[in-house]
């Protein structure tokens, strides 16, 4: 039997240690990195090493994106595996949500699960709900946790994702969190939800339908989120990312510095938030 995730427990005691929901979310578009990253050896190494270093006081996750590590092919999933590596080395106690978005077939599934969750042994894993249950269940069954797709911060997420159901009067978004909620009841302490920053009215309504849930919510920062909107509506349960508001808000050889005066910013705020 794999051990159950302790990514609650991890994140708990973070988030109560900083009074913080602050996720600061890792996605190293190459186009974009600092000069200096760019003319190292390896790129997305020495930029994601410099982020963590600078920024780890104040984050109570990591999110880092897959997908900006797998256009490099082998150099992108080493600087991948090294990036979390530097994480356990200088924030043991900060847990790792790898953004991943997966979502297949069972057998598929458990290969994924493999990877991240014994492989990397990163906390947390995004996956979508698409396919059902059974694309979700190896995942749950080697002992990680999961935040479902439910309600993403997109402009186009109300294509598929506020349609409403025929013969039940709600979105699908609805429907997705409602049975995140009962298999989070088979599988207690490893079921989460994705819900956008730019959606505070939705999330409100989302904690109030799932008070013990805990969110993931991007969105806030350079997609728009208001902050204090969105701590109202979430409550304490919640992991507010920001990516490029922080990690990529300075292009000179000091962004390591930059980056973590913008973390130190939002981390003050939401100390003014904290509920």
């Amino acid at each position: 039997m794999n051990p159950r995730s302790n990514f609650i427990q991890k994140f708990n005691s973070r988030r109560d240690s900083l009074k913080s929901l602050l996720c600061i979310g890792l996605d190293p578009e190459l186009e974009k990195l600092p000069k200096v990253s760019l003319d190292s050896k390896a790129p997305l190494v020495h930029f994601t090493e410099t982020i963590i270093r600078y920024t780890h006081s104040y984050t109570t996750a990591w999110k880092p994106n897959v997908a900006f590590f797998e256009r490099l092919g082998a150099e992108g999933y080493f600087a991948l595996e090294h990036m979390v590596q530097v994480m356990r080395e200088v924030s043991p106690e900060v847990p790792i949500v790898m953004d991943a978005k997966r979502g297949d077939l069972a057998n598929t599934s458990k290969e994924y699960a493999k990877y991240f969750f014994q492989s990397l042994k990163v906390d947390a894993l995004t996956v979508n709900p698409y396919m059902g249950r059974d694309s979700l269940v190896p995942y749950l069954d080697l002992g990680g946790y999961i935040f479902v797709l439910g309600l993403t911060s997109n402009p186009s997420s109300s294509d598929f994702q506020k349609q409403k159901l025929v013969g039940k009067e709600i979105f699908l978004y609805e429907e997705v969190s409602d049975q995140m909620a009962k298999l989070g009841e088979e599988y207690p302490n490893q079921v989460g939800l994705v819900v956008g920053g730019t959606h505070p009215s939705e999330i409100k309504a989302l904690r109030v339908r799932h008070p013990e849930m805990y969110f993931l919510i991007p969105g806030f920062g350079a997609q728009g989120g208001d902050l204090e909107s969105i701590i109202q509506a979430s409550g304490k349960r919640s992991l507010i990312n920001s990516s490029r508001g922080i990690t990529l808000s300075s292009l000179e050889e000091n962004f390591g510095q930059v980056a973590q005066k913008k973390a130190e910013e939002v981390h003050l705020q939401m100390n003014q938030l904290f509920l």
